[in-house]
């Protein structure tokens, strides 16, 4: 008998929709409608000049990495075999349409068109601030790279485009390019990109293994999670670095269960014991309550209390070498 179920059946999914096992991050449309309509929102600035330009590499050694904070969740990864593009989001609004929705308040740190060749594209999950299509078809025709995201996300690639490299994981899988592992990582979160398509497709994070076995992890958006956090670091051991998200967090009551606070960033940096961390999802889309520079602040407070000194941020364009030992 034919199975009618879309996706297997598992302690995150019941064919159909996926959930996260034992925690119910739902909110109803009263709760939206209490926040939106609410709660104060702070002004932001109209626009936030970048102060620094991408400094590429010509060249890469194999112990060596670049990393580029492009915008809000967009990081170029580039190793001496491949370069990695993380949630890439270069439209001007996150938003289903181009005319209205949240706006940037800064350009990327590089332009689409001055990328280098891009060979893998990782997209956490759907939501617009980090599934951005009108940007993944432009990579799709400019560098042909391979997509990677969760199960049953491609759906929404290949409504505009059908000849795509693409590959969709569950939490855990592995996807092997070249040397390089690929696996997708649970996240404390949900999906929809409309009214009707509610947690039809999964989220998560992403480790990136290099072929000396260094490792990187990219958590996406997800909320706090001592054991989500404490799996990856069990199941992925030494990290050589952390992306985590710093910002979108305020009203608490609303944003908890789905986005970390900077003093949660850094209770998961704790956990995960990476050599470095980098923060991200802050300065460039107003999405939720706080104020513009707030994420930094309260990073920096939330470090000193905590006595941590290996969480860093990077300004939009600013590249970082990193050399693994």
């Amino acid at each position: 008998m034919r199975n009618k179920n879309k996706f297997p059946i598992s302690d995150h999914c019941d064919g159909e929709r996926f959930f996260n096992p034992g925690i119910n991050t739902d909110k109803s449309l009263t709760d939206f409608l209490k926040w939106r309509f609410k709660e104060t929102r702070p002004v932001w600035p109209t626009w936030v000049e970048n102060k620094f330009k991408p400094q590429l590499p010509e060249q890469i050694n194999k112990n060596e990495v670049y990393v580029t904070f492009i915008n809000h969740v967009t990081y170029l990864f580039q190793t001496n075999s491949h370069n990695i593009l993380f949630d890439p989001v270069f439209s001007e609004r996150t938003s289903p349409v181009q005319f209205a929705g949240v706006r940037r308040v800064r350009r990327p740190g590089i332009e689409i068109h001055d990328l280098p060749k891009i060979d893998i594209v990782l997209v956490s999950h759907n939501h617009y601030d980090h599934m951005d299509l009108a940007s993944l078809l432009y990579l799709q025709k400019k560098h042909q790279p391979l997509f990677i995201m969760p199960l049953g996300n491609a759906v929404y690639l290949k409504a505009f485009s059908k000849n795509l490299n693409v590959i969709e994981l569950d939490w855990w899988q592995e996807h092997i390019l070249e040397g390089v592992k690929l696996t997708l990582t649970p996240a404390l979160h949900w999906s929809a990109r409309g009214f009707r398509d509610r947690r039809k497709a999964l989220w998560g994070g992403f480790i990136v293994e290099n072929q000396n076995s260094n490792k990187i992890y990219f958590a996406g958006d997800t909320g706090f999670s001592k054991k989500i956090f404490s799996e990856i670091k069990n199941k992925a051991g030494e990290l050589e670095m952390a992306f985590l998200p710093i910002g979108a967090y305020a009203p608490r009551w609303f944003m908890k269960l789905v986005h970390m606070n900077p003093d949660e960033a850094v209770m998961a940096h704790q956990i995960l014991q990476p050599k470095v961390s980098i923060g991200m999802h802050y300065g460039t889309f107003r999405l939720t309550d706080e104020p513009w520079d707030q994420p930094l602040l309260d990073l920096n407070s939330a470090m000193k209390n905590r006595n941590i000194s290996n969480f860093e941020t990077l300004y939009e364009g600013q590249t970082k070498k990193i050399i693994f030992n």
